[in-house]
């Protein structure tokens, strides 16, 4: 699914206009899907299609290429179309009635609020767990479209998943900073430093955002330099994790022995980043 957010949908239009003649693109703001970029052909595709029946082919060709939520439910609760993603999460089985073949633990909760903005009632918002263990976390809007509505969810558990991963590794970094003698930097596929530990200034002399212009093998003197980078490149290349001993420059110019090592995890999940941590020895 493409997404983006208001801002950067100003900043880059042309970008964003050429991606949604292939596959819409959901605009958010402050967080929430706000609006859908689609298509000419997109649109009069759907709509000549709403109404049609829950075998309507044009209608469900489109959706097989939506890889969100998506329910066109009509003023009868007939289901006009559902993608794959909202069929395996709220629908129990094939059928053609909303009312008749929504999942268990969702199913009362949705079909109400689909039923108030059916009634005349303004547009609904709901937050649902579903999945066997209500593992998955789904934002959904139920909007009206022509005599019936439109339900269109979307899965917040990776962002859920990526904040999680964010918040272990500060807390590593912080049990780290609190063992002493530790630093933890994250670095760009170039090897520049793009954030430290709040330790990394102590050990180094460095002042704080200092290092956002510096290339980590250029904080080593020159005889073990080369092989910090050397390992560095070694993680990018392998994905496996490295490491190197080697001497940190001070501000007073005496090497301080520490051993190096590198992490590509951050890499793996397409974060195009690397995590250093720095230990004296």
């Amino acid at each position: 699914m493409n997404s983006v957010t208001a801002s950067d949908l100003v900043r880059h239009f042309g970008l964003w206009r050429d991606r949604a003649l292939s596959q819409p693109v959901y605009v958010h703001h402050h967080g929430r899907a706000k609006l859908v970029l689609a298509s000419v052909d997109f649109m009069e595709h759907l709509v000549s299609s709403h109404g049609g029946g829950a075998g309507d082919r044009p209608l469900a060709e489109l959706l097989d290429r939506v890889d969100t939520i998506v329910i066109v439910v009509d003023g009868g609760l007939r289901i006009v179309g559902a993608s794959a993603p909202a069929r395996r999460h709220f629908l129990r089985a094939d059928g053609e009635q909303l009312d008749a073949v929504l999942a268990d633990g969702v199913g009362a909760v949705l079909l109400r609020a689909v039923r108030l903005v059916l009634g005349g009632g303004p547009p609904e918002r709901l937050q649902l767990r579903v999945g066997p263990r209500g593992e998955r976390r789904v934002d959904l809007m139920i909007e009206p479209f022509g005599d019936g509505v439109c339900i269109v969810g979307q899965d917040r558990t990776a962002a859920d998943e990526a904040a999680a991963a964010v918040a272990g590794t500060l807390a590593i970094e912080q049990a780290l900073a609190a063992l002493g003698g530790v630093v933890t930097l994250r670095i760009n596929l170039r090897g520049y430093i793009v954030a430290a530990s709040a330790a990394f200034e102590a050990m180094t002399g460095l002042p704080s955002g200092g290092y956002r212009s510096v290339r980590l093998p250029t904080l080593f003197d020159l005889p073990t330099r080369v092989g910090v980078g050397d390992a560095l490149e070694r993680t990018i290349d392998t994905l496996d994790p490295t490491t190197v001993s080697a001497r940190l420059v001070s501000n007073s110019g005496a090497g301080i022995p520490v051993c190096v090592a590198f992490s590509a995890e951050m890499l793996r999940a397409s974060e195009e980043l690397i995590l250093a941590a720095v230990r004296a020895t």
